[in-house]
């Protein structure tokens, strides 16, 4: 283990993919799944790694799998679920669909990450990365109350709650695969 608190990592597997065309996670970068490249560099960081997502396709990593509670509600959703979940006063969350993730990076977060902020998220080239983040469970009755309000702007959540974003150098590791045109262009720099 390279970093601190063994925080439990949940992997946003849900998502409906439209501009891939099929399941994000399970897309294949230098014949492996994203998912899989992601799940190799956190088992380097933590103990605790869980998926959400009811897809039994991803039943091959060996890892327990989470539904979401409130079905069809984006990354808010499924950090609710996450949420839920764990009995630990923080979550790290990443999407699915970043498999040049690095221990570096998630070691950047987790090591700058200030004890009062209830959002932590990787930044690069001012963009912001909130499905690379920490959050607190802290959030969680707002959150609930957000999603059966029809509030499900992930931005929008973090912009009323204290929020703390964390320059990643590598912004490279960071970059997330939307389409087959996207994943070519990444496949031709590697």
């Amino acid at each position: 283990m390279s970093t601190s608190a063994n925080i439990p990592a949940y992997i946003l597997c849900g998502g409906k993919s439209s501009r891939m065309g099929s399941e994000k996670g399970l897309v294949k970068f230098q014949e492996k799944q994203f998912i899989h490249h992601i799940i190799n560099v956190l088992k380097k960081i933590t103990n605790f790694v869980f998926l959400v997502t009811e897809n039994q396709e991803y039943l091959s990593f060996e890892l327990e799998l989470l539904k979401d509670n409130y079905k069809g509600k984006g990354p808010l959703g499924g950090i609710q679920t996450a949420l839920n979940h764990t009995l630990n006063k923080k979550v790290l969350i990443l999407s699915c669909d970043i498999p040049l993730i690095t221990v570096d990076a998630l070691n950047t977060l987790l090591q700058n990450t200030k004890s009062d902020a209830e959002i932590s998220f990787a930044t690069a080239d001012e963009n912001w990365h909130p499905l690379v983040g920490i959050y607190a469970k802290i959030l969680l009755p707002v959150m609930e109350n957000d999603i059966e309000n029809d509030r499900l702007k992930l931005i929008d959540f973090i912009k009323k709650h204290r929020y703390q974003e964390i320059e990643i150098a590598d912004s490279k590791s960071l970059t997330n695969i939307n389409s087959p045109e996207e994943l070519k262009q990444l496949e031709q720099i590697k």
